[in-house]
């Protein structure tokens, strides 16, 4: 009867138990992290793109502002920016052409748009869910003036 009550393997059941469990959530953690560090560096590589071209002179350099946001994340492979110009007759507001007049406002407002997205792979997969998550960013800087 002694060798019914003895408590000596308890802990290592419990383990054994608990420790498939623990992984599975240590390693959803660490790859939801991944992305989330993914996806800021896209909203930077997009940020820096943007300022680009919101430096004056650079209004017109589309190619200077898609290579300036690829440049700003090396570590995300392969990133795709796609730079614009868009004019608004109020901040926000839907896109006019440049050659509009804004009743109450005169000229549109310039800014520059910069969109950066990549596919991002798991770093572990699981059964049933998608190994790649595309994640996109989009930045609109207001060009101050223009030379």
């Amino acid at each position: 009867m002694k060798l019914l009550s003895s408590e000596s393997g308890n802990a290592l059941v419990e383990f054994a138990l608990i420790l498939p469990i623990f992984t599975f959530i240590v390693l959803g953690v660490v790859n939801y992290s991944l992305r989330i560090q993914s996806g800021t560096q896209l909203a930077e590589a997009a940020n820096a793109g943007a300022a680009f071209g919101s430096i004056p002179g650079n209004l017109a350099n589309i190619n200077g502002m898609k290579n300036a946001a690829t440049a700003a994340a090396p570590g995300v492979a392969g990133l795709t920016a796609v730079a614009s110009q868009v004019w608004t007759c109020t901040p926000g507001g839907s896109a006019v052409a440049s050659s509009s007049t804004c009743s109450g406002y005169g000229t549109p407002i310039q800014y520059v748009e910069v969109t950066t997205s990549a596919s991002v792979p798991a770093l572990f997969s699981w059964p049933g869910l998608s190994s790649t998550l595309t994640l996109t960013e989009t930045v609109y800087f207001r060009v101050p003036w223009t030379i």
